[in-house]
């Protein structure tokens, strides 16, 4: 790759891994039994919002002591920090201090595109961590999906305008994004550069989906919203998971054949499971969605709008809510077959009670002579 000058940058990158650890998590009763020093985050820019408060974050912070791991020229500095979300996951923050060459950044995004030692490290602290709290998450399960994100928080030495990043420097910029040594096609390069967000004019977040740039002085506000919507998009694709598995165990449940008395039986306990994956896809798809209220700081609501594009969450959203419609579906009819099967039950029971009390007053006359009626 031929790059265009030199551009020299100074920040961290910080990479993160998103787990699920269960359904929820009380994180009062986390915090209780962690008896740890929380990390406080709150959006500290000072922007001209309507509202003071422009977030609900239904999250608890923890720091653990890390230990360097080798990443090519660079390695693992400081603290790891984990984010524990009431909606069942948790994500691992691992920071690369970065004083480099722009062009050196894309082959540390090669070396962090699914790095063996940092997924081992991350399902390590997760599983310690879920031994510590399982008390307070409901359901608890490590799973097997990490989600693995890369954030570079820069600042340009030299006082290069960040427009550079996206005009001179377009092909370097992208192969960071996209973890891509080789050479990026036009195509992809506009592609890469296409999803921009900016309060100011010397700073932006450009967004894909592997990592993210952000450049500026003080780009925390930004980075708190895509840590977030890492772990939403964790929390959907497993969530998405769990409705196939359970759409074709609903369908299985309608579809089992029964004697027509084994049917009473079995039927409530059908009804049973399915309406319990659906409350528990329900209130999981809720949590998630509603973990992030950016009401009063439109540029944040934008950042975040943004991010979901394209981490395409939307799409996630519309495939979950077909398929809790079809589970809607199957519910229902497996409702009206029982309500169907108690109403020939009745209709049984009416008719054996009408020929009873028809038979009856000839029963006595059907007697043999000198028994007693």
């Amino acid at each position: 790759m031929v790059y265009a000058g030199r551009v020299r940058v100074r920040g961290t990158c910080h990479v993160y891994q998103a787990i699920d650890l269960g359904f929820a998590i009380d994180l009062a009763h986390a915090d209780r039994i962690l008896a740890a020093d929380q990390i406080q985050r709150n959006f500290k820019k000072p922007r001209r919002a309507p509202e003071a408060q422009q977030l609900q974050r239904h999250s608890s912070r923890v720091s653990q002591s890390g230990f360097p791991v080798e990443i090519g020229n660079f390695r693992t500095d400081g603290p790891v920090e984990i984010v524990i979300w009431e909606f069942g996951a948790a994500t691992i923050n691992y920071q690369i201090p970065i004083d480099a060459e722009l062009h050196e950044l894309v082959t540390l995004s090669d070396l962090l595109w699914d790095n063996a030692d940092l997924l081992r490290d991350a399902r390590t602290r997760a599983q310690q961590l879920l031994n510590a709290i399982g008390p307070a998450v409901d359901k608890p399960l490590l799973g097997d999906r990490i989600e693995d994100y890369v954030v570079f928080e820069l600042r340009l030495l030299d006082a290069r305008p960040v427009s550079e990043l996206w005009t001179t420097h377009a092909a370097t910029t992208a192969s960071i994004l996209r973890a891509e040594p080789g050479p990026l096609s036009d195509q992809e390069i506009a592609d890469a550069l296409s999803m921009q967000c900016a309060y100011v004019r010397d700073e932006v977040v450009l967004i894909d989906w592997f990592a993210a740039l952000l450049v500026g002085d003080d780009m925390e506000d930004e980075r708190l919203v895509l840590e977030l919507t890492i772990a939403e998009l964790l929390e959907l694709r497993n969530l998405d998971e769990q409705l196939d598995r359970g759409v074709d165990e609903a369908y299985t449940v309608l579809t089992r054949k029964r004697s027509w008395l084994a049917s009473f039986s079995t039927r409530a306990a059908d009804l049973s499971q399915v309406s319990q994956l659906q409350a528990d896809a329900a209130v999981l798809f809720e949590g998630v969605d509603n973990a992030l209220k950016l009401l009063g700081d439109q540029y944040l609501a934008r950042l975040y709008r943004v991010a979901s594009e394209r981490f395409h969450l939307p799409q996630w959203d519309t495939a979950i809510e077909r398929k809790l419609k079809v589970l809607d579906g199957i519910y229902e009819k497996l409702s009206s077959r029982a309500a169907s099967n108690r109403f020939e039950m009745l209709e049984i029971i009416i008719i054996v009670l009408i020929a009873v009390s028809t038979v009856a007053p000839f029963l006595p006359s059907m007697l043999p002579p000198g028994a007693a009626p």
